[in-house]
C-alpha cells in the first residue's frame, strides 16, 4: 500500500545524502535507545526500510519488541539546511534471507566493502511532521500567543 503519510519535503529529506537519519526504539524495559541509521531510505511502496549490520545491536533488538508486541518507532531527520522531520512509525516485517534481502545484502557489500548485513527491516510510517524550531514557534505562538517565558520580557525589554 503507498503510503500518503510522507510528503513530499520528507520524500527530498530521504532522497538527499547529506540527510542525517536517527531511529528511535524502546526496548522491553523501557529504556529509549537513538542510532544513526544512514541506510535508511523510501521504498517504491511508500514504507522506510534500512539495513541493519550488527545482530546483536540495541536497535536490532528493539525492534524485534516492537514488532512482537505493535510498539511504534521514532525517525528524525535533518536535512543539510536544517530542516527536522520526524516520523513515527510501525515495524511491518524484518528480510533475513531471500531474494530481496540478497540484493540488499550485494548492494551493502558493494558500498562498504566486507560487511555483514544481519537484517532489513521495513517500517511503515503512520505519521509525519515537520519539527525545525522555526515551524515549531510558528506553532506554539499561534496556539498560545500569550504564554511566553519570562526572561524573554526583560531581554526585549516589554
Amino acid at each position: 500500500m503507498m503510503s500518503a503519510i510522507l510528503g513530499e519535503e520528507i520524500k527530498r529529506a530521504l532522497a538527499d545524502p547529506g540527510t542525517v537519519r536517527a531511529v528511535a526504539t524502546v526496548g522491553k524495559d523501557g529504556a529509549p535507545h537513538i542510532a544513526f541509521k544512514q541506510s535508511l531510505r523510501l521504498r517504491g511502496d511508500g514504507n522506510l526500510e534500512y539495513d541493519e549490520g550488527i545482530e546483536t545491536s540495541q536497535t536490532n533488538k528493539n525492534l524485534v519488541y516492537s514488532i512482537w508486541f505493535g510498539k511504534t518507532v521514532s525517525i528524525s531527520l535533518l536535512t543539510p539546511d536544517r530542516c527536522g522531520y520526524n516520523i513515527v512509525g510501525r515495524p511491518l516485517r524484518v528480510l533475513i534471507a531471500g531474494r530481496e534481502f540478497r540484493t540488499h545484502y550485494t548492494a551493502a557489500r558493494e558500498e562498504r566493502g566486507d560487511i555483514d548485513l544481519s537484517a532489513v527491516w521495513v517500517i511503515e510510517p503512520v505519521a509525519s511532521y515537520e519539527q525545525s524550531f522555526d515551524k515549531r514557534r510558528q506553532e506554539e505562538e499561534a496556539a498560545h500567543p500569550l504564554l511566553q517565558h519570562l526572561d524573554r520580557l526583560t531581554v526585549t525589554g516589554q
